[in-house]
């Protein structure tokens, strides 16, 4: 079973070519779940005050239409089952009955006082759950040159309560390094989440490109102050005419 909202698209969520910038398609996802776990709970607040707090280790987003201003959207997602230390959760948007978006999501659920990660059974959840979606969560940056485009230092602006970079933030972070992105659309966002990025960290964001004959792959690596990595991630594009 699936729990859903249904959204109107908001204007800020444009990019100057009036097509949903991808942060945002998932801030929708994330909000829907957000409200799935207050409604049912435990929501987010309360796993908080019994020491508890869900951790996203990969994100793949699938893109597959464009959505503009006003468009109505309805907003699914459902955990799936849990098994071992993975709880992971699925979400869609659909458009006028179509499936524009989807989005797997692979998570743990970490013990703030133990600061290890908890298996199924362990925290008593009540989530609609439901089959997984198809698509992959394994994650391999491609073989192609890397190199230093920039530095991003992560403001308030980019923060989430737990005062570090919320992790619908980035990929709207890494389209900020592709040259042409006023020409493309994104149609595909894989991040591996390896550590976090605090409020004030400066990373050095490093990219590869990849051409394909019907799209282009983006790969990136964030690295923290200290040297360790952040996040590593691909960004798949396709040309299209505006």
């Amino acid at each position: 079973m699936k729990f859903t909202e249904t959204y109107r698209i908001s204007s800020h969520d444009l990019a100057h070519n009036n097509r949903v910038r991808p942060s945002a398609v998932l801030r929708y996802m994330m909000e829907t779940a957000n409200r799935n776990m207050y409604v049912q709970k435990p929501s987010y607040s309360d796993l908080l005050a019994k020491g508890y707090a869900f951790l996203v280790g990969r994100t793949h987003l699938c893109i597959y239409g464009d959505l503009h201003e006003f468009d109505m959207v309805t907003a699914e997602t459902w955990a799936i089952p849990e098994k071992g230390a993975s709880f992971d959760r699925c979400y869609r948007l659909l458009k006028d009955g179509e499936v524009v978006a989807e989005a797997y999501c692979v998570f743990g659920l970490l013990n703030l006082n133990t600061k290890k990660l908890c298996r199924a059974g362990e925290v008593e959840l009540s989530y609609y759950t439901d089959e997984p979606l198809s698509l992959s969560t394994r994650f391999r940056l491609p073989d192609c040159e890397m190199a230093v485009v920039g530095e991003r230092e992560i403001r308030y602006a980019d923060t989430d309560c737990n005062a570090h970079m919320n992790n619908t933030n980035y990929p709207d972070m890494l389209c900020d390094f592709i040259p042409e992105i006023d020409e493309i659309r994104v149609t595909d966002v894989q991040i591996q989440f390896v550590s976090e990025a605090p409020l004030g960290e400066t990373l050095t964001v490093k990219m590869g490109r990849c051409e394909e004959s019907d799209k282009t792959v983006f790969a990136f690596e964030t690295v923290r102050t200290d040297g360790t990595v952040n996040i590593r991630a691909l960004i798949e594009t396709v040309r299209v005419d505006f």
